[in-house]
């Protein structure tokens, strides 16, 4: 009888201890369950935040690219000049009405007008030794503008050069062609056809258009 207790005890224990084991077992995966849900769950609310966040950016920076291109120059604008001269790197500062051509412009077509006029530089920019130009600063009160200029000896005006039986104007770096007057050598006196060989320095446009006018028919 004692022995059947005792089997009987044992059975008892072990059926608690495997009910104990199930239930611990249950309650770790409900845990383990409940904290990848609740991970899963943050991780899809960060998303949605990430994704709100960067639409907000993207509707920013559109209604600031918007804005910038709406913004004008004026008659009221302020026009800066930086004048650096690449010869000794001196800085000189001029500050003037706004050009009638930059008026009514956004900064686009602003940088557009300046690059154009960096192309076709008038004659009195070339004797200052003009080089390039671009926009630094823009808004509707205030422009500023770079402009390079060399004013190194010798690297400004003009050659008059006998090429291919025509007589051509070269920039002073004697490569870069200005224009063909259209001239040709054997209507020149000999000693000016000498010249050409090498090249006759011209300090400016203007003894370049009067020596064209006295050899032209």
């Amino acid at each position: 009888m004692e022995k059947r207790y005792k089997i009987g005890l044992f059975f008892v224990l072990l059926l608690i201890s495997v009910l104990v084991v199930i239930l611990l077992y249950r309650r770790n995966n409900i845990d383990r369950f409940s904290k990848e849900r609740n991970f899963a769950e943050q991780q899809r609310l960060n998303i949605d935040d990430l994704s709100k966040i960067d639409q907000q950016s993207k509707t920013a920076e559109e209604i600031y690219q918007v804005q910038k291109m709406n913004v004008q120059t004026t008659v009221d604008t302020v026009c800066i000049y930086e004048n650096i001269d690449k010869k000794d790197g001196s800085v000189f500062m001029e500050e003037e009405k706004i050009p009638i051509k930059y008026i009514g412009l956004n900064r686009e077509e602003l940088e557009t007008m300046l690059a154009q006029d960096s192309l076709a530089p008038t004659l009195e920019e070339k004797q200052k030794g003009f080089k390039s130009q671009h926009l630094e600063l823009f808004s509707a009160d205030k422009i500023k503008v770079l402009r390079i200029y060399d004013t190194t000896q010798g690297e400004f005006g003009f050659y008059i050069m006998e090429v291919e039986g025509e007589v051509c104007v070269f920039e002073y770096d004697k490569k870069t062609l200005y224009f063909k007057t259209g001239l040709h050598p054997e209507s020149l006196p000999a000693e000016v056809r000498y010249e050409l060989q090498e090249g006759k320095f011209m300090d400016n446009e203007l003894q370049v258009y009067h020596f064209i006018e006295s050899y032209s028919s």
